[in-house]
């Protein structure tokens, strides 16, 4: 369900983009929202790039705690709700960053908590010492630490990069959007702050 309604509210703000004149915001402003939201949208596609070579092919069978897992239990969550907030800054919308921020956080905070009580299930103690120790959203960049090495599985690690590609990709379609509705191309419904 987490993903399909990620999906449905990306091509929800996207529409919204293509039919709606954004004009709090002057010139300068949105092309520095925009800029703010390419930033955004970056770190967050290479840092989950980063974070899934950790993960991939061993969520399922063990208690991941090495690499950004050692800084904070969900770093894959937390990347995603930065990627969000870069989609919102670069509609140039206060309003379409806002909704976007507000209903991704609750659709990710009930699958983290699901997350965590599967893995308490499936790891115990571990992960309870685990759940004490480590925050879930906020890092502790102090506790970051990187093995020496670790197994990547490819097969599964490939899906990292088209995940950051789709990221970058969205911001794509959204200037698209973006400049077919202020070329008068797209029809303008409704006004946004």
């Amino acid at each position: 369900p987490r993903l399909r309604l990620t999906a449905w509210l990306l091509i929800a703000t996207l529409t919204l983009v293509a039919v709606s004149e954004r004009s709090l915001c002057g010139a300068l402003a949105g092309e520095l929202m925009q800029l703010a939201g390419l930033v955004c949208i970056v770190c967050a596609a290479l840092g989950r790039v980063w974070t899934s070579l950790f993960i991939a092919g061993h969520k399922d069978t063990s208690l991941v705690r090495e690499g950004p897992y050692a800084a904070l239990r969900h770093p894959l969550y937390a990347l995603s709700l930065l990627a969000m907030l870069g989609v919102g800054l670069a509609t140039r919308s206060i309003a379409i960053t806002v909704i976007l921020v507000t209903a991704f956080v609750a659709i990710y905070l009930r699958s983290a908590r699901r997350e965590d009580a599967w893995l308490s299930r499936s790891h115990g103690a571990a992960h309870a010492d685990y759940g004490q120790r480590v925050n879930a959203f906020w890092p502790d960049l102090a506790a970051y630490e990187v093995p020496e090495s670790i197994e990547v599985r490819p097969r599964i690690y490939w899906k990292a990069f088209l995940d950051a590609g789709s990221l970058l990709g969205f911001y794509v379609l959204i200037r698209v959007a973006d400049l077919l509705q202020e070329a008068g191309i797209a029809p303008t419904w409704v006004s946004l702050p």
